[in-house]
């Protein structure tokens, strides 16, 4: 019973951080959207991981890694984001730039969203 248990409330748990994540996805296009940037993929999956959004603004590639909170009970977002995390960004987006016919001239950036206490804050950092 005990194990049955444990599993039902990992599945919620893993259901409700996807949830949280498509959430904040969402949120963080709208912005980059509202700034001008239109976007070019979302989601793109390669061996070094997947690229969360990727955006095009006078012919520039930026890439958008999100994180999503609704606490900062386990620290910042942005902290979460390690070298090895950066190099494999920066591994995926090459070949993203290279499967597009594009230069592999793009930037990086982390988008945390927050959501704490029924407000929404975002904070955007260039790597």
């Amino acid at each position: 019973m005990t194990f049955v248990c444990f599993f039902l409330i990992s599945n919620v748990v893993k259901k409700y951080k996807q949830q949280l994540g498509a959430w904040g996805e969402n949120i963080a296009k709208s912005y980059y959207q509202k700034l001008g940037y239109q976007i070019i993929a979302q989601n793109f999956s390669t061996r070094y991981g997947e690229l969360d959004l990727v955006f095009i603004k006078a012919n520039k590639i930026l890439v958008v890694e999100v994180k999503t909170r609704s606490s900062l009970a386990f620290g910042f977002a942005e902290e979460s984001i390690s070298r090895n995390k950066l190099q494999n960004l920066r591994a995926a987006s090459h070949i993203f730039c290279r499967r597009q016919n594009l230069k592999p001239e793009f930037k990086i950036e982390i988008c945390v969203v927050e959501k704490i206490n029924k407000k929404i804050k975002i904070l955007c950092f260039e790597v």
